[in-house]
């Protein structure tokens, strides 16, 4: 069967996947896991992504990451590249680190997210030889963070992997219900519900059918008519939506001193949608510090997550965000 191009779009979701060079050890010590999920945090601020859940296993590793913008492929060479070359001269080892070149399975859509996220949370737990007896004890995943809060981390997208759950539920509390589930999965480790189609995508027959149509002899023209269709979010919708949301101007939101309403919320969706890093987002509202965006960003999430206010008008700019343009007849 021939290989799959890699296909590259807005907003795509990709579970990722490679392991060391002929099963050898990615991973020796603390350090070695620290650099590999420094690199991934470096990623998110680089090239925008959204990371949902991830798992460094001793000689492989799974990640499931969506892309804002199509640039999985410069994103993935900067990041296993980086930690390849740190690793050879940490170890003084030559030779290629990892096995051929990673995998990347298209995911359809957000439904997906706690199925692929259990079977990756679940990855220390399993085998004959398991690591650990529960997720929540494997410090070298994102799980923790899904299990405790005091345990986040702040560039893994924890409620956008509940909010497909909480909007087919009414809003139940999902964190609870995400750790009941994983739970039960322990039980039983083969999730038919993770197979992939034809060992490329998860999803439907219908998403199959679109990635094999992508990938064929007319797929660059066809890629290329939906890459100019999909309109790449940018800074400044992000900030005239917000500051329309807020009913205040969008000069309002530069300054340090500035207490504009939906300033943080402006901020933090801005991480989430596009690809401008803290650095960048520091200079477009007027902060002196590359990294004073950060707290922005910070303080949001946890307004978005305490106040129900908040939340229900960060969602209203979410769906603005992401509406598709009318058909123009």
């Amino acid at each position: 069967m021939p290989r799959l191009p890699r296909l590259q779009y807005p907003n795509a979701i990709y579970h990722i996947t490679t392991r060391g060079d002929g099963r050898r050890k990615l991973f020796h010590d603390e350090g070695h896991y620290e650099r590999l999920t420094t690199g991934l945090a470096d990623e998110v601020n680089r090239s925008g992504w959204i990371v949902i859940a991830y798992c460094w296993m001793p000689n492989h590793i799974h990640a499931l990451i969506k892309t804002p913008q199509p640039n999985l492929c410069q994103g993935m060479q900067h990041w296993l590249s980086g930690y390849a070359n740190w690793y050879a001269k940490r170890n003084r080892r030559i030779g290629h680190l990892f096995q051929g070149r990673y995998k990347a399975f298209l995911v359809e859509d957000e439904g997906y997210y706690w199925n692929l996220s259990r079977y990756i949370h679940l990855n220390p737990c399993n085998g004959s030889k398991p690591l650990a007896a529960s997720p929540e004890e494997y410090p070298y995943s994102s799980y923790p963070g899904y299990a405790r809060k005091s345990k986040r981390i702040p560039w893994i997208a924890y409620e956008d992997h509940h909010r497909y759950w909480s909007g087919l539920n009414g809003g139940k509390d999902p964190a609870s219900a995400y750790r009941k589930y994983v739970k039960e999965g322990l039980s039983n480790p083969l999730d038919p519900s993770v197979e992939r189609l034809k060992g490329w995508v998860y999803g439907s027959e219908d998403f199959l059918r679109n990635v094999l149509e992508m990938a064929s002899g007319d797929s660059d023209r066809k890629l290329e008519r939906n890459l100019r269709r999909s309109e790449v979010i940018t800074v400044e919708k992000v900030i005239d939506l917000t500051a329309k949301e807020y009913k205040v101007s969008p000069d309002e939101y530069v300054g340090f001193r500035s207490g504009a309403g939906g300033r943080d919320v402006a901020a933090y969706l801005c991480r989430r949608f596009t690809s401008a890093t803290l650095a960048e987002l520091s200079q477009r509202f007027g902060l002196g510090h590359p990294d004073s965006s950060s707290d922005m960003v910070k303080r949001a999430k946890r307004l978005i997550d305490s106040n129900a206010d908040i939340r229900k008008r960060a969602e209203r700019i979410e769906r603005r965000l992401i509406a598709k343009p009318e058909t123009r007849g």
